[in-house]
């Protein structure tokens, strides 16, 4: 019995076996992370324990090759969420939408953010939304007037650098005005569904897209209340 403790301490005491078990540690705490970030820091921790396990003090060349491949495909998700790439930067009307909507996004985070969106060029009198009906699409505008209309009437207008539709989709609530172009106008469009799919698999860019909806509402509020307590001036 004591030869057979002293042969299950020094298998557990091993530094091979230890690192091993440190290694496997941090990969269950990394299913455990609430943020996808947390998840591929502790990822790559896990990778470069197993790492020196395998090379450096039990030599296993199978564990080393897997270790090494969850190191590579760790480093590649953080290079990506950091906005680690080669070529050209952010265009000018992308950056405007990271500065103006998302600006605690990288560029990598963003260019997620405009792969399921689509520049759209419209003319005066277009539609983008309609009182009563569910927001299908959430537009930033980057050049144009867009006219708030309720009853008929309009109440006030946005411009370049705004958010149209975010009230009504962030709530599941159909609009409660039309909101109408009042010159030609290019914006960049989410369908909602898409949109909705990207935030779901990603808490980072969610938790970013809602602080924006919130400061598109406090704004327009803003906006209201001096339109109300100036009437003479628009609504801008």
């Amino acid at each position: 019995m004591v030869a057979l403790m002293s042969l299950w301490l020094t298998q557990v005491f091993d530094p091979g076996v230890l690192l091993r078990h440190v290694a496997m540690l941090l990969v269950v705490a990394a299913v455990a992370m609430p943020t996808i970030g947390l998840v591929r820091w502790l990822a790559l921790a896990a990778g470069l324990v197993g790492i020196a396990g395998s090379a450096f003090v039990a030599y296993d060349p199978a564990s080393l090759f897997w270790w090494i491949l969850l190191v590579i495909i760790a480093v590649a998700r953080l290079g990506f969420a950091k906005g680690w790439r080669l070529g050209a930067p952010l265009r000018r009307e992308e950056e405007l939408f990271h500065q103006r909507v998302v600006p605690e996004l990288s560029a990598g985070q963003v260019r997620l953010l405009l792969g399921v969106g689509q520049w759209r060029e419209v003319v005066p009198g277009t539609v983008l939304t309609h009182a009563g009906e569910r927001i299908a699409e959430l537009c930033f505008i980057v050049r144009g007037e867009v006219d708030i209309v309720v009853d008929g009437k309009k109440v006030g207008n946005t411009g370049p650098g705004t958010l149209v539709g975010e009230a009504g989709l962030s709530t599941g609530d159909v609009a409660t005005a039309d909101a109408v172009c009042a010159t030609s106008v290019r914006y960049l469009g989410f369908d909602a569904l898409r949109l909705f799919r990207l935030l779901d698999n990603h808490t980072d860019l969610q938790d970013a897209m809602e602080l924006a909806i919130e400061r598109s509402l406090r704004d327009k509020l803003h906006r209201s209340n001096m339109a109300v307590a100036h009437p003479g001036e628009a609504a801008r």
